[in-house]
C-alpha cells in the first residue's frame, strides 16, 4: 500500500517533470535565433520565464520557483536537459532515456497501446492576448482539458508552427500527452490546463522577438557543481 511519503514523492515528481516539459507547448523555427517572453500562473508559482531558442537548442529561464531561480537548458535532437539551479550555483543532468525512465515511474508515459489522442476542437470564440486576435481551441483527454488561444494572423506564425512540428517529431516529442499543437492554424498564445476540474496552470506569451543569441547562453555557467538526480529518477 503506498505510504503518504511515497504519494507525495509521486507527488514532486509529477511536478518536477511538468515543470521540465512543458517548454515543450511552445516552441519557434530552428531557422533564426529567437526570444519568447511569458508569464506562467499556477497554485505552486506564479512567474515570469523566458524562452531562447537557438538550432537544436532551447533555455528557459524561470525567475521564481521553490528552488528560486531556475534555468532549464534542453537538446531537441537528443532529449538531453540540463536543470540550473542559481541560487545553489548547481547543475542537474538527464539524459532522454532517464527522462523517459522518471515519466514512466511517475505513470506519466503514453502508453503504446493507448487510443489515439484527440485532436484540439475551435471553440468559435475569440479573445484578444496582447495585440493579437485569437481564436480559443479546446482538448480533453483522460481528465485533462486544455484550452488553446490561437493566433492565425500572427506574423511569426508560419516560423512559430515550423519548429512544434519537428520538436514532436524528435526525441521527447513522443513524451507528450497533450494536444498536437503543430496541426493548429497557428501558435498558441496563450494556454490553460485543468486537470480533475482543478486549474493547474495558465502559460501566456507576452512577447517574441527574433535575435542572434550566443552559444555560450545554452551552458552551464562557470563555476557550478554537478548536482544528483532525485530518487526515483534515472533508475535510481
Amino acid at each position: 500500500m503506498p505510504t503518504r511519503r511515497d504519494s507525495r514523492d509521486s507527488a514532486d515528481m509529477k511536478a518536477f517533470l511538468a515543470s521540465l516539459l512543458a517548454p515543450l507547448w511552445l516552441v519557434a523555427t530552428a531557422s533564426a535565433d529567437w526570444v519568447l517572453e511569458t508569464k506562467i500562473e499556477s497554485p505552486q508559482v506564479n512567474s515570469s520565464g523566458v524562452m531562447k531558442i537557438k538550432g537544436d537548442k532551447l533555455r528557459v529561464d524561470m525567475d521564481a520557483g521553490p528552488a528560486g531561480a531556475v534555468s532549464s537548458i534542453i537538446d531537441s535532437s537528443t532529449g538531453d536537459t540540463i536543470q540550473v539551479l542559481h541560487a545553489q550555483k548547481m547543475a542537474m543532468k538527464m539524459s532522454a532515456a532517464q527522462i523517459k525512465s522518471a515519466m514512466e515511474a511517475a505513470g506519466q508515459m503514453p502508453k503504446k497501446d493507448a487510443a489515439p489522442v484527440p485532436a484540439a476542437k475551435a471553440t468559435g470564440e475569440k479573445e484578444k492576448v496582447g495585440d493579437y486576435e485569437c481564436e480559443i481551441y479546446t482538448w480533453t483527454d483522460a481528465g485533462t482539458s486544455v484550452r488553446l488561444w490561437i493566433a492565425k494572423d500572427h506574423p511569426h506564425g508560419a516560423a512559430l508552427q515550423a519548429l512544434d512540428k519537428k520538436m514532436r517529431s524528435g526525441v521527447l516529442g513522443a513524451m507528450q500527452k497533450g494536444p498536437d499543437t503543430s496541426l493548429l492554424p497557428g501558435p498558441s498564445l496563450k494556454t490553460e490546463t485543468t486537470v480533475g476540474g482543478a486549474k493547474m496552470m495558465t502559460n501566456t506569451v507576452v512577447s517574441i522577438k527574433e535575435q542572434p543569441l550566443d552559444a555560450k547562453d545554452f551552458e552551464v555557467p562557470a563555476g557550478y557543481k554537478d548536482m544528483a538526480l532525485p530518487a526515483g529518477v534515472g533508475g535510481k
